[in-house]
C-alpha cells in the first residue's frame, strides 16, 4: 500500500527523517561500551538499556494502536519479554531498535494519506489527528534519544555528530 512520494510529500520527508533517526540513534548506541549498558544517572532514571527499550516500545504501542497497524504473525508475547528484559545485550538493543524502526516505517507505509487526519479520540492527551501522533513517534524517539546523549556525556563519551534532518 505504499504511496507514490510525489503524490504524498509528506510520508517521504517523514520517513527520511525517520532513517535519519534510525542511524543517529544506532550511532550512540553503538559508542558506549558494553558495561555501560545498565547506566543511570540516578536511582529513579532509566538506563541506557530502558531508554532504548522505551524508544521501541513507544514506537509498537503507537503504530499499533493509534495507527491501526497491525501484521499478520505478530508476536505481542515475544515482544513484551524483549522491552521487559532486565538485561540484552547490545546484538539483543540493536536487533529490538532495528525492528520498531522498521515496525514504525511499515505502519507509515501502510497508513494511506486520508487517515493521516483522522481523529483519534482515545489518545491520552485528548483527541488527536492521526498526523500528530505520526509526528510524536519522532518526537518520543528524539527526547529519549537524548538522555542517551546526555548519559554519554556524563560517561565521558563524545556523542556522534547531529543529524536532525
Amino acid at each position: 500500500m505504499a504511496q507514490d512520494s510525489k503524490a504524498f510529500p509528506a510520508q517521504t520527508e517523514w520517513l527520511e527523517k525517520w532513517n535519519n533517526s534510525k542511524a543517529y540513534t544506532m550511532e550512540a548506541l553503538a559508542s558506549i561500551p558494553d558495561d555501560k549498558l545498565t547506566f543511570r544517572p540516578t536511582d529513579n532514571q532509566m538506563s541506557v538499556q530502558e531508554q532504548i527499550q522505551h524508544i521501541a516500545g513507544n514506537v509498537y504501542g503507537l503504530s499499533r494502536r493509534f495507527l491501526d497497524y497491525e501484521p499478520d504473525g505478530f508476536d505481542e508475547d515475544a515482544l513484551r519479554e524483549r522491552l521487559s528484559a532486565e538485561t540484552l545485550s547490545r546484538k539483543e538493543l540493536i536487533s529490538l531498535l532495528n525492528d520498531a524502526y522498521a515496525f514504525g516505517e511499515a505502519a507509515i507505509k501502510n497508513l494511506p494519506q486520508e487517515r493521516w487526519e483522522e481523529e483519534v479520540s482515545n489518545f491520552f492527551a485528548g483527541p488527536k489527528s492521526r498526523r500528530v501522533i505520526i509526528y510524536l513517534l519522532q518526537d518520543h524517539a528524539t527526547h529519549h534519544r537524548a538522555q542517551v546523549l546526555i548519559y554519554m556525556r556524563l560517561l565521558g563519551l563524545t556523542p556522534p555528530r547531529y543529524r536532525g534532518w
